[in-house]
């Protein structure tokens, strides 16, 4: 009887995706990590599909995390006791009206295209002025939305909403109370590590 052994397999191709949150007011600085909800997961899947139409309905063959055919925002909010899950699609307590008051300005950076060898990061960068939000933050979310028609609405080829979320309740940083005196910052850093 032939004898055949079964060696151990070789996995050669992967994608992880890691992250971290900092949050600036004045003197008060945080570094967490960000949870991957499953509404996070399906967009960026979604991302990495071919099969997406702009809004004016035109086949797009690559992608782009931001600009006309992609939108992205940072919203907080006041919950310290609800954990990510990765059933969330927002956030539990949003500041402000829902989904929460949006940031003065934001910037982006990142690379859409990357050797084998070398990580994409994206970073997301949102600020509130002094004075524009108040109380106790205690979550931050990343919102990440396909052909930019905002966090509701139909979509072709995709979903949108949170794509990644943290809060207090997790232990990824300590809820304080917002300094209005001071401007309130937040980075998100998305690195996608492949081979």
């Amino acid at each position: 009887m032939e004898e055949y052994n079964i060696e151990k397999a070789s996995v050669g191709d992967f994608i992880g995706i890691r992250g971290t949150v900092k949050i600036e007011n004045g003197e008060h600085i945080a570094i967490g990590r960000n949870h991957w909800v499953a509404q996070g997961l399906e967009t960026i899947g979604s991302f990495l599909m071919c099969s997406v139409y702009n809004s004016g309905g035109y086949y797009v063959s690559n992608f782009s995390f931001n600009g006309a055919i992609y939108s992205w925002n940072i919203y907080i909010g006041s919950d310290t006791s609800t954990p990510t899950t990765v059933s969330m699609t927002a956030l539990a307590s949003p500041i402000g009206t829902s989904p929460g008051t949006g940031p003065n300005s934001t910037s982006y950076s990142g690379a859409y295209y990357s050797s084998s060898t070398t990580p994409v990061v994206l970073t997301y960068t949102a600020t509130w002025n002094a004075g524009t939000v108040s109380g106790t933050l205690g979550e931050v979310g990343l919102y990440l939305n396909i052909n930019g028609a905002g966090l509701t609405g139909t979509q072709t080829g995709g979903v949108s909403g949170l794509a990644s979320r943290m809060s207090a309740a997790d232990g990824s940083f300590t809820a304080f109370t917002i300094n209005t005196a001071a401007a309130l910052s937040v980075t998100w850093v998305v690195k996608l590590v492949y081979s």
